[in-house]
């Protein structure tokens, strides 16, 4: 794999990041022979096939990336794994296209599901795991109230696991010492 990949993203994920950008490059240089084509008979007409050519290659990528988040949260992925689950995928799209509705419609939607899913993470002592997903779900709300105590929460929780690890450690020491 080469060394700018980095190796927390699942292979199904850079591969269709690599199908994206494919299909981008393609509808770019389609665009291009177009603009060409067409300034040869009209400039007019050639700045229009162009921007036509290019709306179209930008939709492509919001459709494949909507596509993609419909099927991890059909999956049940909604925050995780990470780089492949469908909050990554509706905050691609409102990076490419701020006022997509289905996007926002579906992050807004989904935002109880998923802070049910950060519960169980800390409830089970996922805390670094729960950490990412709570800062993946504040990119699209950072003031939302449930993020707010579930963030309280899972200090909280670290306060637990750190006070239970220092008295292992004490004990430790008082056996070994």
């Amino acid at each position: 794999m080469p060394k700018f990949i980095p190796a927390a993203l699942p292979r199904r994920a850079v591969i269709v990041i690599a199908a994206v950008v494919v299909a981008l490059a393609a509808a770019a240089a389609f665009a291009s022979l177009r603009a060409r084509h067409a300034e040869s008979a009209s400039p007019a007409e050639g700045t229009s096939a162009a921007s036509s050519a290019s709306g179209d290659a930008s939709a492509t990528g919001v459709d494949i990336l909507l596509g993609l988040a419909r099927d991890a949260t059909r999956e049940g992925r909604l925050v995780a794994p990470q780089g492949n689950n469908a909050y990554e995928y509706y905050l691609s799209v409102i990076q490419l296209e701020p006022n997509n509705v289905t996007a926002q419609d579906a992050l807004r939607e989904t935002l109880p599901f998923a802070s049910q899913e950060i519960e169980r993470q800390i409830n089970r002592r996922q805390l670094e795991e729960a950490r990412r997903e709570i800062a993946l779900l504040r990119d699209y709300d950072p003031t939302n109230y449930t993020l707010i105590i579930l963030g309280a929460k899972l200090d909280a929780q670290q306060q637990v696991v750190t006070a239970e690890d220092e008295a292992r450690a004490e004990a430790m020491r008082r056996r070994n010492g």
